[in-house]
């Protein structure tokens, strides 16, 4: 059965979106789901887009139909400088037909693809595009994801107002924990416990997070 792609944002850069993308691909696969992989851009890349290399190889050993496709198909578009991509690209203009096609192509091969994103969903691609686009572009569910940092609060209720405003209302949210979670527990868990009444994290609730994502896939939650 296929699924709607999911895009996998976040409230910054450097937050955990590979990372975390490579969680679902483990989680999803143990599911009994083939899964692929798109990194539509990626920046600061030397000799090999390190994320979307990274993402592709995982990808493959859970589905082997992917060995048919190679790294450009995965990631489309390569920059070296480590910008957005409006500045990455210079004068080049990033063509949303090659995007597609490179898409598709994958899609082809799978039940769900993930599509790991840029930054944060402000993100500027060119004048007219920005990294939010993307959820529209390809009709996908949004997986966004926040640092446990102090000023998490303010970073997670800014992009989830930005979802709001356009109309997304199919998306998930979760936490990424890169270290000791005592100072969150403290500092801004109680706060979003209160508005929202759960709070999910890579960390603990990967099963609950799939769920809400994937419709019809038989999966036990827990909560934090």
């Amino acid at each position: 059965m296929k699924h709607k792609p999911i895009f996998i944002t976040a409230t910054n850069t450097d937050i955990g979106k590979t990372y975390t993308t490579i969680k679902l691909i483990e989680h999803l696969s143990q599911k009994g789901l083939k899964v692929g992989v798109f990194k539509p851009i990626e920046t600061g890349v030397c000799d090999v887009p390190e994320d979307g290399n990274l993402l592709f190889e995982t990808a493959k050993k859970h589905n082997p139909l992917l060995e048919k496709l190679k790294l450009k198909d995965i990631v489309p578009y390569q920059f070296s400088l480590p910008a957005s991509p409006y500045v990455a690209k210079g004068k080049k203009k990033i063509n949303l037909e090659v995007l597609e096609k490179a898409y598709f192509k994958i899609e082809a091969l799978c039940d769900v693809v993930l599509i790991e994103g840029a930054g944060g969903l402000l993100v500027p691609i060119e004048d007219d595009l920005y990294m939010y686009d993307f959820i529209r572009i390809f009709n996908a569910k949004t997986l966004l994801i926040s640092h446990q940092n102090l000023g998490g609060i303010n970073d997670i209720l800014l992009s989830l107002h930005l979802l709001d405003s356009l109309g997304v209302d199919d998306y998930e949210w979760c936490v990424n924990f890169k270290e000791e979670r005592k100072d969150f527990d403290e500092t801004t868990l109680p706060f979003l416990k209160k508005l929202f009444g759960r709070v999910l994290s890579v960390q603990d609730n990967m099963e609950e997070i799939t769920k809400s994502l994937i419709a019809h896939i038989d999966i036990e939650a827990d909560k934090l």
